[in-house]
């Protein structure tokens, strides 16, 4: 019984806890996207303390650089790959709205979430940082 009430007590305040607004959150840290690809390349370990939150609490990283292309995924949202000084790998940035009036060779400001590096090195593919829930800060 005392289970029970407990998963119940615990079910109630995870289903009306407030949602993390990105938007509006203060940046835990700010960097140039090249910075922050370097830094995920040659110490991963330094990199995850730094950019990337846990589950408890998120960690919002604003990113300044230049736009080498935007593109749309799957579900209809907006990518913006930030450029980094290494070919073929990018600050890959998943926008939460739709974004208008802005074009590759531009350099802007995004604000979201970084979840990691993803690469595969056995098969020589550059790693993209992945930064989600975005917003272009203006």
């Amino acid at each position: 019984m005392g289970a029970a009430l407990a998963a119940s007590v615990i079910g109630y305040k995870m289903y009306n806890k407030k949602h993390f607004n990105v938007e509006s959150a203060a940046p835990a840290s700010e960097i140039s996207a090249i910075d922050l690809h370097q830094t995920f390349v040659t110490d991963s370990s330094l990199a995850k303390n730094k950019f990337i939150g846990d589950k408890n609490k998120q960690k919002v990283t604003k990113v300044n650089g230049e736009i080498a292309a935007i593109k749309e995924d799957q579900q209809g949202n907006t990518i913006i790959l930030l450029k980094t000084n290494t070919d073929g790998a990018f600050i890959n940035c998943t926008m939460e709205k739709k974004i208008q009036n802005i074009s590759a060779g531009s350099t802007i400001a995004v604000k979201g979430i970084c979840t990691g590096y993803n690469f595969d090195a056995e098969m020589g593919i550059p790693g993209d940082v992945i930064l989600i829930r975005g917003f272009v800060i203006k």
